[in-house]
């Protein structure tokens, strides 16, 4: 491998012909014989392919809010919410904890009296005892909050609902088909 510091090579990516390979390893501009990459097609090969393709497939068949709950999986990292989810997929050992990772989709209705909803109250789904945060949302004109919270691993939540002029609600322990839900807050008293 040959190490070339020359302004006039510093851009320079790709391969010539079959020879030569020109890239940028740790900042560093190289040149290198080219090899051609080796394709055993094993049958393991096969089926890590297989698995990660129907990864891919699952990760298309999901809406937005779906998409959206594994992005907030990926916050903090460099990783995608994408990432995340295939790198979850492989990971799971056998098609039924596949299936589990499919986000549940919920609405949290939030109301002043159990009919009128309240727009704008701030709805926040933490992982259970836990300051980190699985969905953040306010709620619309029809007092609603959408989104989606994994299942996988019988994973639970605390529910946080904030909104001006009424007290605070805290619920612990919710499953993401428990996260559908109508919840009345309690108007502060001068």
């Amino acid at each position: 491998m040959i190490k070339v510091y020359s302004p006039h090579y510093s851009d320079m990516s790709g391969q010539i012909g079959k020879s030569a390979v020109h890239m940028v390893r740790k900042g560093v501009w190289i040149m290198r014989e080219w090899l051609k990459p080796a394709n055993p097609n094993t049958a393991n090969q096969q089926a890590v392919r297989n698995d990660f393709a129907a990864g891919v497939d699952r990760w298309h068949t999901f809406n937005a809010l779906q998409k959206a709950c594994y992005g907030y999986y990926a916050k903090g990292t460099l990783a995608s919410g994408f990432n995340v989810f295939i790198g979850t997929w492989r990971l799971a050992p056998d098609a039924a904890s596949k299936d589990a990772l499919t986000p549940t989709e919920f609405t949290t209705t939030v109301t002043s009296d159990g009919t009128a909803p309240i727009e704008g109250a701030k709805v926040v789904y933490k992982d259970t005892g836990s300051t980190v945060v699985r969905y953040d949302g306010v709620t619309d004109a029809n007092g609603q909050a959408k989104g989606a919270l994994r299942a996988d691993g019988n994973k639970k939540y605390d529910l946080y609902i904030t909104a001006d002029g009424y007290e605070p609600y805290f619920e612990a322990g919710l499953t993401p088909a428990e996260a559908t839900k109508t919840v009345t807050l309690t108007a502060i008293v001068d």
